[in-house]
Order: structure tokens, then C-alpha cells, then sequence
């Protein structure tokens, strides 16, 4: 029988024990009717000794030929997915027991939203909670957002499978390949909201930290915007573009622990 939703999980170097608790997250979710695809790009340690932990039918493991992009992987998932919805999910993040549930009801009650996200539990390497982050609900709030910010969590998503499919999925070219893809979505009258209630525990720790990519990750967002755009934006979304050229003169590890302070609220424990 097709499952009503599909989870994505691209896996790269994992750390073991994050990764049990994020399969332990969908296997307590109160809908049943789902599948977890996870797609590995190769890196010295295959999954298959941890997944016969559980030996469950609605976990599909598919170990990609070799390493190419994040964007590349999520492509190849999309594909594997057999289900009409399409929920993200990282390796070290956790599902509240009712995300599944809640945004397959919001998008089977809004078919004009193609994406549904949702807001953000910030925990730390022990899963303690250190913070939170609120995003903008509404499509058109979601939509004026993005021209100054990533205003949708990625691992937190949903989208329909058939929709993102048919815009061209992740674009392999770009180093931000959510937040390209959620203006490509926008710029084309596609709709995306965020549900209020924190449904997703986004783990923030070192492991994830690239240092030596903010920079780069700034560049590629103000290009994002521009290409996308342009012919939009107004003062405060340029006054914002200008902001983010100034953090370019500042050491990565600064420019983080302000993202971490402004963005996620999150305290220094």
C-alpha cells in the first residue's frame, strides 16, 4: 500500500547515536501510514548494522555510488519517495510525535499551499532544550520573508512531491539549495506557510558547524536574492542585503554566534 508521506533523510557521516534517536522520532509519530528513505553518499561506515536494529518494512535504505552534493542526494530521495507528500528530516534532528499528522492534515485542507514547515525547538548535543525559533505562518508573511531571510526551516518541511518535482527539485549549483528552491517556488506563485507549533527539535552543535563555509553561505544567499528578486525589493530588503555584506568583514565564529543569538534566541550552555 502507498504510504500517505515519504521521510527524506540524506545521510552523510553520521553520528550513530543522533541518527537512532531521529529514526526512534518517526517511529513514534502518530501516523502510521509512512516511509523513511534514507540515501547515504558513501563514507566508510554503510548504515545497514544500525538499521537492522529495526527491522521495520517502512524503512527503505538506498546507498548512493559515490559523493556528489546535498542537492544531488535529496534529487535522488525525491525519486525513491512513493508517496505524494514529502516530509525532510536531518539525521541529528527529532520529529515531535505529531508532525506527520498535523502538516498532512494542513496541506490536505490547503491545496493551495505546496509547502508546509513549521517552528523550531533549538537543543543542544544532550537534546536539552537551549532555545526556540518562530517563523512566519502565513504564505504571503512566508513570501516577504524570504526576500530578506530564509524564513522556512528545512528539515522541519512537507512539501507535495509532484510540485517540487516539476520546478526542477534542488538545484546542485548552489550551495543553499533550500532557500533556493523556496524562492524559485515563490517567485513562480507557489505557496508556503509555517505552522506556529515547534514540531521539529533542530539540534545545534559543533559537529554541524562549518566555520570555513559562512562566508561563502552569505555571498549565495545575497546572490539568491538578487537572481530571484531584483526587481522586488524594498528599502528595508536592501537595507538587510547591506547588513549581510557587513558580516563579511567579520571571523566566521562571530558571525555564527550571532545567527545563534538573534535567530534561535538560544542561551551559550
Amino acid at each position: 500500500m502507498t504510504p500517505a508521506v515519504s521521510i527524506l533523510m540524506p545521510v552523510f557521516r553520521p553520528d550513530l547515536g543522533y541518527l537512532a534517536e531521529a529514526i526512534e522520532s518517526v517511529l513514534a509519530q502518530t501516523l502510521a501510514e509512512w516511509e523513511l528513505v534514507l540515501v547515504e553518499d558513501p563514507s566508510g561506515t554503510p548504515l545497514d548494522a544500525l538499521l537492522a536494529r529495526w527491522p521495520d518494512v517502512r524503512i527503505r535504505y538506498h546507498r548512493r555510488n559515490g559523493q556528489r552534493s546535498l542537492a544531488a542526494a535529496l534529487n535522488d530521495g525525491i525519486a525513491l519517495c512513493s508517496a505524494p507528500m514529502v516530509a525532510r528530516l536531518d539525521s541529528d534532528d527529532l520529529c515531535a510525535p505529531e508532525r506527520l499528522e498535523r502538516q498532512l492534515a494542513y496541506l490536505s485542507t490547503h491545496p493551495d499551499v505546496d509547502v508546509i514547515g513549521s517552528s523550531l525547538t533549538i537543543i543542544n548535543e544532550r537534546g536539552v532544550r537551549i532555545g526556540h525559533r518562530q517563523l512566519p505562518t502565513t504564505a504571503p508573511g512566508v513570501a516577504a520573508a524570504l526576500r530578506r531571510f530564509n524564513s522556512v526551516a528545512h528539515p522541519s518541511v512537507m512539501f507535495r512531491k509532484e510540485v517540487v518535482r516539476d520546478c526542477g527539485g534542488y538545484d546542485p549549483a548552489v550551495a543553499i539549495e533550500d532557500y533556493d528552491l523556496w524562492c524559485r517556488l515563490s517567485s513562480a506563485g507557489r505557496q508556503i506557510a509555517n505552522l506556529p507549533e515547534e514540531l521539529l527539535r533542530y539540534r545545534y552543535h559543533s559537529g554541524a558547524l562549518k566555520f570555513e563555509s559562512v562566508h561563502h553561505v552569505i555571498r549565495e544567499t545575497i546572490r539568491t536574492k538578487r537572481r530571484y528578486f531584483a526587481n522586488s525589493l524594498t528599502m528595508g530588503d536592501r537595507l538587510r542585503i547591506a547588513g549581510e555584506y557587513s558580516l563579511l568583514a567579520l571571523p566566521p565564529r562571530v558571525v555564527l554566534r550571532l545567527f545563534r543569538l538573534f535567530e534561535y534566541g538560544a542561551s551559550s550552555q
